[in-house]
């Protein structure tokens, strides 16, 4: 049986979770040309080029993705594996990204099968769509939450699912009399918070309050479901949010809708890699 080096995959992994080799050589705390060798060598021996360098950097190639998708697991294991030893219970870690203005309800109800897992020991990173997609890109997430759909392309393969479909509602700290069109011009009158112009249902909540009055008293775009929360909480305005963002404020009679949408939902979306092996529980979470 032929084995493979485990110390030169090593040295090629540190260098793509650092994102270079002089980067990978302060960590290892060793030359940066021994680190650019014992790569060179996991080259020769799988007989494949992992990395194209350049002055900027390098950029991995298509048997580099898939040399670091199975480093990223043996790693992985060997860890869990140290730390069955060293507590006594297994346990995998699934690494999922959340864009930063997801609403924190939505997160905990995707993700209620993993919390539950004892097994499973979950990463969650909150932070930009373009810094969490790179570093799903890079291995070093599984998988990220979105409310926007996420381009894929040949040089970033993604694949995205649609996981929740949402209500979407205006809200109030103010109580209607009656919840009827009739009610709406009034509140409407008091200014709008709706979510981020970039927010696939942004546009078609425009048109509805532009066809209830003149000029819409529009207040700002936010792109952040908790603040939106505490807008409709802290101001007389109304409010457009999806209903899961607001959940125990209306079971609390905090807030009270004026208007639920029928036709308006918002959607989200788990984006992952087209290749390489993927954690069970995103195939866990994919199933529903």
């Amino acid at each position: 049986m032929e084995w493979l080096n485990y110390h030169h995959l090593y040295y090629f992994w540190i260098v793509c979770k650092e994102g270079g080799f002089s980067k990978a050589a302060l960590k290892l705390r060793i030359a940066q040309s021994a680190v650019s060798l014992q790569v060179s060598k996991l080259e020769d021996h799988l007989g494949e080029k992992l990395m194209e360098r350049g002055p900027r950097g390098f950029k991995l190639t298509e048997a580099g993705q898939v040399t670091l998708a199975q480093a990223e697991e043996i790693f992985r294991q060997g860890n869990d594996l140290l730390q069955y030893f060293r507590s006594g219970k297994m346990k995998s870690s699934f690494r999922v990204g959340a864009l930063g203005g997801l609403s924190k309800n939505l997160q905990l109800k995707i993700l209620s099968n993993v919390l539950s897992d004892s097994k499973t020991e979950l990463s969650l990173e909150v932070g930009d769509a373009a810094v969490l997609i790179d570093r799903l890109v890079n291995y070093k997430l599984d998988a990220v939450l979105s409310d926007v759909p996420i381009p894929s392309s040949a040089a970033e393969p993604l694949t995205q699912t649609e996981i929740a479909v949402e209500a979407v509602c205006l809200v109030s700290r103010i109580r209607p009399k009656k919840v009827d069109s009739d009610t709406l011009p009034a509140f409407l009158s008091k200014g709008l918070y709706l979510p981020a112009q970039s927010s696939p249902i942004t546009s078609a909540l425009l048109d509805f309050v532009s066809a209830e009055v003149k000029i819409p008293y529009i207040r700002g775009f936010i792109d952040d479901i908790a603040f939106l929360r505490l807008l409709a909480l802290e101001t007389d305005c109304l409010i457009a949010i999806p209903k899961i963002g607001i959940r125990r404020e209306l079971e609390a009679g905090e807030l009270h809708i004026v208007h639920e949408f029928k036709k308006i939902k918002q959607s989200y979306f788990l984006v992952y890699r087209q290749k390489g092996k993927r954690h069970p529980m995103l195939n866990l979470l994919l199933k529903g």
